[in-house]
């Protein structure tokens, strides 16, 4: 679930929450999960702006094991690895898909669209619909076939991930990824034997993972995920995890974090203050301004300090409440009520703000209702109240709004009299404004009594729907919030005795949700018998597909949040209409059309059998396949210095520059606790000189004991006393029991080399009784054969190309360098005459082999010796075919050498030439050249020139595996 600039906030709010993933410096965790559809969705369409990109399903299954081995090779945990894959969702979740899919369809058809208008040539292979990874079609259960061999792979040859239980849940179980993980964690919190203090780190995209963690109140809880910069242009995600920044978010600072954000309270409140309720009541704020499930509530925006709004009213009204509002993921109506009309004020004091501009406007206009619509509602609202106070009713949901306070209920004829003339107007204005909101928004006639009292029970069922969600699991897999548009606050009212009921149901089968999901661009992602439900002029269900829509920004800044407005699916008439279908499937296609469980997997070297690939073609089978499949450290004390005192010192005198340093280091500390941390460090009367701990490494006694050494920095940092953190007990289970050379090096296990000779070979140490007493173990090595290079190296100029200065090819083709220069970077031709153009389209028909902004080259044509730019044959081959096919281009360029942009109708302008025609015919031409499709290089980096590549690759495959036995270290 995703709630949009929550991260972002939480970021700059607490900027002290996460770290960045640091080689060596990574706490040491039990569980790993993994919410899969971020790596899957990164790894098929990383820059869904480039019409142009393509990627294959191998590619993609490639590089989505790739991200798998380095995540876990990150994280190293212990115990559990959970690979957890989207499901089929709750119906409250589809809604948010469906418009979410809909969306991404029409986005890709414009941008193709424009590109075409553009005269962009696309490639003839279909592009990645993304809309796709989605459970149950041909993409899902290949992709489930080969995570399953993956596992099977990485369990049967990787010693890392054997002693590791692994699950994987995937497209078949129904549940959304990261939901299907906390239900694993409740599960085993569950069981007698769970261990409290178990580590967990959980990796995903989706900012609601910090809410969800902290639903389970584990005390260890991290937050693994890729580094997101804010603000400025959007760049294309980096598939390569190499290449990706890795934040930390740790759960257990979170905690921290708000139990000082509420810190007030203690002094507050009567009863416990209980952090745990705390947390509670925290995360059920979160859902107030709006989520995958269900609407903003109006003018509530997180970008417009809603959260400081929604904190700042629960710490007013808490200590009036007598306990607290989320009991474990149940509402206590009563409270929540009264935490919604202290809430309300909201709505009004944000139209207070638009009234200041109407009442300008009425000084203007001298008219006291500024619509006729406006003085219908205030004559109804005084009819209204009368007839009110005539049957003694009270509470009404409909019109509290327009009561002047919380507490007050209906509103006398005398009292009403006693209102001053403005107050009447505002209150007046005020109805009428929210009538109009709910009139344009949601399409209602009238605003009546029973539809403000319905808007006012399905928000609170939605948001008791999301809570039991969050704490225990589904709660209804048919429930789903009925309307684009939340209600006002002020119209949430009379909650506090309502009886909410859900029927639990059961999950859309994986075809029952694509065909509700889907549009009709994506059709032939579902089996061919259920595509005409979708296009089909007589399909019972056709309104459901329309091929335009409208989308509302609804106070949001970016299109990504706007409300898609395409209709709700009617559960009934969908399956009804699929009834009629269901006989024409295919048996492959009703293997994909059916739910199942959760596959826990685990080494046993006892079974050895040969797993089948998938894809032969692409990947090979595991011939001795040893993964069986199931469905279903000593406390350290850290301390600044030995002793309990610090060591007897005095400052005999204090030197201009030592005052100088001190002042500089200080103020340099506390500038960056304050901008980079959010902390106020006041004043500093210690710095504290230390170097940092690097590492750890073992050491052998002269009796054979071994001992864990601490290795430090050489670099010397200043820390000021109050930011340090003193007395640090740390617990890491690896190092509590290893106090003898067998504890260090068992028989098994896998060691790498790290001096002479064999440096980084591996090898798997022996039964070594025999030496160990000598403070020596047995290894057996596995050394490769390193290729000869020596004479490649002596010969490399041979192989090497040559690159020439502009003006040796320029002489050679009879051109000027100028025109060597410019043609082999970037030309632009405007559509036009330069005294008549046409649109400010511009087409770039230079060769783009060079790229001084970006300091960057072509290898193989171009390369960048200091401040100069030489050329290869092939750069001179291909500007000579330049020149023999467009020679006009070439001249009129050199005659209009001064111009940064040129125009068609002036390179041609002859009447029966078409310049448009020649521009296409040359871009066409530069696209289906090999060299529009090489890579570019930074000018700083030294590459190979690919004919030497190919040598050393010579090389590498003459070389063998040489095996050393019985070696003694």
């Amino acid at each position: 679930m995703g709630v949009p600039k929550f991260y972002r906030w939480i970021s700059e709010r607490y900027p002290c929450l996460s770290e960045v993933v640091k080689e060596h410096q990574i706490p040491e965790f039990d569980n790993l999960y993994l919410d899969m559809n971020g790596i899957i969705h990164q790894c098929s369409h990383p820059n869904d702006d480039d019409v142009h990109f393509r990627i294959s399903d191998d590619k993609i299954f490639t590089d989505i094991f790739h991200y798998l081995e380095v995540l876990f090779r990150i994280i190293k945990p212990r115990k559990v690895f959970f690979m957890a894959v989207d499901g089929v969702a709750p119906r409250a979740k589809m809604n948010q898909q469906r418009g979410r899919r809909f969306r991404s369809a029409k986005e890709a058809e414009d941008k193709i669209k424009k590109a075409i208008e553009k005269g962009e040539t696309l490639p003839t292979e279909a592009r990645f619909d993304s809309n796709c990874i989605t459970p149950g079609t041909e993409f899902m259960a290949r992709l489930h076939e080969h995570l399953k061999y993956f596992v099977n792979m990485k369990i049967s040859t990787d010693k890392s991930w054997q002693g590791v239980t692994i699950y994987f849940s995937g497209h078949e179980t129904p549940g959304e990824g990261e939901h299907k993980i906390m239900e694993f964690i409740r599960s085993e919190k569950a069981k007698p034997d769970h261990d409290p203090n178990t580590r967990h780190c959980l990796y995903g995209l989706d900012a609601d993972l910090i809410m969800l963690g902290l639903t389970s109140h584990e005390a260890h809880f991290s937050l693994l995920r890729e580094e997101v910069r804010f603000g400025g242009k959007k760049t294309q995600r980096v598939c390569a995890p190499e290449e990706t920044t890795f934040h930390l978010l740790h759960l257990s600072l979170m905690r921290e974090y708000i139990d000082y954000e509420f810190s007030l309270l203690k002094e507050k409140i009567t009863f416990k203050y209980d952090i745990e309720r705390i947390i509670d009541d925290w995360i059920l704020m979160g859902f107030l301004v709006g989520n995958d499930f269900i609407p903003h509530l109006p003018h509530l925006h997180i970008n417009h300090d809603a959260l400081p709004l929604l904190y700042g009213t629960y710490i007013t009204i808490l200590p009036e409440l007598g306990g607290y509002i989320n009991e474990s993921g149940h509402l206590n109506l009563p409270r929540f009520e009264k935490y919604l009309v202290k809430l309300s004020d909201f709505d009004r004091e944000h139209f207070s703000e638009v009234f200041v501009d109407l009442k300008w406007f009425e000084s203007k206009v001298g008219n006291k209702y500024l619509n006729e619509a406006a003085g219908i509602a205030a004559e109804e609202a005084k009819n209204y109240k009368e007839k009110k106070k005539s049957k003694g009713q009270e509470n009404s949901v409909c019109w509290a709004a327009l009561d002047k306070s919380e507490g007050e209920m209906v509103v006398s004829k005398d009292n009403l009299e006693e209102e001053t003339e403005d107050d009447d107007l505002f209150e007046t204005e005020f109805r009428q404004y929210k009538r109009t909101y709910y009139m344009t928004k949601m399409g209602v006639d009238v605003v009546s009594d029973d539809f403000l009292a319905d808007q006012a029970v399905c928000y609170v069922q939605a948001i008791q729907w999301i809570l039991h969600y969050y704490y225990h699991g589904v709660q209804s897999w048919s429930w789903y919030y009925p309307y684009h548009y939340a209600p006002f606050l002020s119209d949430i009212r009379n909650i506090s005795t309502l009886k909410i009921h859900f029927e639990l149901g059961k999950p859309f089968k994986p075809f029952e949700q694509l065909l509700a999901v889907l549009p009709a661009a994506s059709k032939n992602l579902l089996p061919a018998c259920y595509q005409h439900l979708m296009t089909s002029e007589d399909s019972p269900i056709i309104e459901y597909y329309p091929p335009d829509f409208k989308t509302d920004l609804n106070g949001k800044q970016q299109e990504w949040e706007a409300v898609v407005l395409i209709p709700f699916i009617d559960e009934k008439r969908l399956l009804e209409a699929m009834e009629t279908c269901n006989h024409a499937l295919k048996e492959e296609e009703r293997g994909r059309n059916r739910h199942s469980e959760c596959l826990m997997c685990w080494y046993d070297k006892d079974t050895e059998f040969t797993y089948a690939s998938p894809w032969p073609e692409k990947f090979p089978a595991i011939e001795r396949c040893c993964a069986r499949f199931y469905l279903e450290e000593t406390p350290g004390t850290q301390k600044l210095y030995l002793g309990r005192t610090a060591p007897p010192s005095k400052v005999i005198h204090l030197g201009d520059k030592e005052q100088s340093t001190w002042t500089k280091e200080v103020q340099g500390i506390s500038e960056h606790y304050l901008r980079r941390k959010g902390i106020i460090i006041n004043e500093t009367s210690t710095v504290v000189y230390a170097q940092l701990l690097t590492g750890r490494k073992y050491q052998i006694n002269h009796n054979g004991e071994v001992r864990l050494e601490k290795q430090w920095s050489k670099q010397i940092l200043p820390f000021v006393y109050q930011t340090i953190v003193k007395d640090i007990r740390a617990f890491d289970s690896r190092f509590s029991n290893i106090k003898t050379l067998d504890d260090l090096f068992p028989p098994g296990s896998v060691v790498f080399m790290l001096g002479t000779p064999y440096y980084g070979c591996t090898g798997e140490v022996q039964v070594s009784a025999d030496v160990i007493t000598e403070g020596r173990i047995r290894v057996v090595f596995s050394i490769p054969w390193e290729p000869n290079l020596d004479a490649l190296i002596q010969n490399q100029h041979k192989y090497s190309i040559k690159y020439n200065p502009g003006y040796v090819l320029a002489s050679r083709l009879g051109v000027s360098g100028y025109l060597v220069s410019r043609f082999t970077g970037s030309i632009f031709i405007g559509r036009g005459s330069r005294r008549n153009p046409h649109g400010d389209h511009r087409a770039n028909v230079g060769l783009n082999l060079k790229f001084n902004k970006k300091n960057e080259e072509v290898p193989g044509y171009t390369k960048k010796v200091g401040s100069e730019w030489m050329y290869s044959s092939a750069a001179e081959q291909l500007l000579a075919e330049y020149l023999e096919r467009a020679p006009e281009l070439f001249s009129y360029i050199a005659k209009n050498s001064q111009e940064d942009v040129f125009y068609e109708d002036d390179i041609w302008p002859g009447e029966n030439e078409n310049g448009a025609e020649k521009v296409q015919e040359i871009i066409t031409w530069l696209k289906g050249h090999p060299v529009s499709t090489l890579s570019r290089s930074s000018c700083d980096l030294q590459i190979l020139d690919a004919a030497i590549v190919e040598k050393i690759e010579e090389e590498v495959d003459k070389c063998k595996v040489l095996t050393f036995s019985n070696q003694d270290y």
